[in-house]
Order: structure tokens, then sequence, then C-alpha cells
């Protein structure tokens, strides 16, 4: 990679982790006076930082959409699009190309989730209060989480950034694989949030009181895939539980990516 562009990278994080910084800061702010003998309020303000919490910010949201989504696959992009690299393609092959470029897509988009949350929790434990976590805390999770997973702090904790890398790895994945298909660099970095509003103002075509559109809409839903657990419709619960959202919506953000991800490479093998 070229000294300027990782100098680029570099300057971009540090600008990113800058805003997370910003973020958690106003929430530990907006929290101050809340504490309570429950030590897991720190566990609250976690969640409530997160996309459908309370503290949330779109600034954040569209931030990660995009940054997420391109940290590990703009170089291939710009590559894919660059005459003087084309013959890079050829040369290594189509197949070889797309594993090494859908590996660091994944990769990089996980990793970075997975920095984010726990850089977020240092922050709280360091400036706002210690986490300390209980057990069957069912009926304060619900409190501070529309569709909690599990009834501990530590696991729910933990199944939430496990699950929101790996939803961030898929998603980031989809957006490559919509970029295979376009020829402006500069164009790139926006596909992400706008795919990413699609997918959440999608539902609202709908009716939501139905309960095969509530469920069907759900399942796929963009937050449903990257913020397990944190959003529900209308203030309704969840018409399936949120780990089998999760599921399903990875296999329908997968099977789309795998289709455009094969019209292309078919496209490409046949023009050879």
């Amino acid at each position: 990679m070229l000294k300027r562009t990782k100098v680029m990278y570099i300057t971009i994080l540090i600008l990113y982790f800058l805003l997370i910084t910003v973020h958690v800061f106003l929430g530990i702010h907006d929290a101050s006076g809340l504490l309570s003998a429950k030590g897991n309020i720190s566990v609250g303000l976690f969640f409530a930082l997160q996309s459908g919490g309370g503290g949330s910010n779109i600034l954040v949201d569209i931030s990660q959409m995009s940054l997420l989504t391109i940290i590990g696959s703009a170089f291939f992009v710009y590559l894919k699009n660059n005459n003087i690299f084309s013959n890079v393609q050829q040369r290594i092959g189509y197949a070889t190309f797309l594993k090494q470029s859908l590996k660091n897509t994944f990769g990089a988009a996980a990793i970075l989730s997975l920095a984010t949350n726990l850089y977020e929790m240092f922050l709280i434990n360091w400036f706002y209060f210690p986490f300390m976590y209980k057990t069957n805390d069912q009926v304060y999770l619900h409190a501070i989480r529309s569709a909690n997973i599990l009834a501990d702090d530590l696991s729910e904790i933990l199944l939430f950034i496990f699950l929101s890398a790996i939803g961030w790895g898929i998603f980031a994945i989809l957006v490559f694989s919509v970029g295979l298909y376009i020829r402006k660099n500069a164009f790139y970095p926006i596909i992400g949030p706008l795919l990413g509003l699609i997918l959440i103002l999608l539902p609202t075509l709908g009716n939501m009181n139905n309960l095969i559109w509530h469920t069907f809409s759900y399942a796929w839903f963009f937050f449903s895939l990257v913020a397990p657990g944190q959003y529900t419709f209308i203030s309704q619960a969840p018409p399936i539980k949120p780990i089998f959202a999760f599921i399903i919506a990875t296999f329908i953000y997968l099977a789309i990516a795998a289709v455009l991800i094969s019209v292309w490479y078919k496209q490409k093998i046949e023009r050879e």
C-alpha cells in the first residue's frame, strides 16, 4: 500500500475514534447524576450508546456505515477501477482477487467494530463507573434493551459485541458486492450509508401492524444484523427472537452478496 494511502487511512481512523470519544463523553455527561447502587449502570450506558439506544447518534451510525464497510475493501475497489492495475486481477485470477477482497473486507469491518465497542467500554469504565456484571438480571436488561437476548450482563455484552462484529463484516461484504459494479471510486464511500438507509426505511413501506410484514421486516432489518436486540418496531415486542432475526438476516445479506459477486465473476470470465 502506498505511503500516502497509509497516512490517509490512519488519519481517517484517528478522526473516527475522536468522534467515538466525543460520542461516549456526551453520553457520560447526559448520564451524570443517574448513578445508583446498581453497578450495572455502566452496562446501561453502553447499550444506550449503541444504535437504537437512548443515546445513539445518527452521525456515528452513518460514519460506521461508511468507514466499516470500506476500510478493508476500498483498495480492492480502487484496484478494480484503475486501468493501470487492471492486469493484476487477470494475472492472479479473478477468483483469487475475490477471495482476498472478501477476506480483507470482512476481517477489517469485524475488527474495527470489535475495537470500537471495546474502546467505548474502556472509556465508560474509567470515566463514568466501573462495570460490575450481574447474573439473572432480566428485568434490568429489558429496561435498557428493547429485546435483550440473555439474562446475564456480561454474557449479553459479549454476545452483542461478537454478533455486531460479524454483522458489520457481513454488511461490508454486501457493500463490496455492490461496489464491484461501481466504476467511480468517489461513489464507493457513500454506498454503505445509502444502502443502510434503504434497508432501514424499507419496513415503513408496509403495514407494521400486520404480523407477516412485521416478522419479515424485522428478519432482514439492517439493525437486526449489526445491532441485534437494540431495535423493535412501533414499541412492540419483536415478532421473533433477536438471535433468530440475526441468523436470518445473515443468510439474506450473504445470499444477495453471493448473487452479485457470482454475476460479476461470470461477466469477467466471459469477456476474457
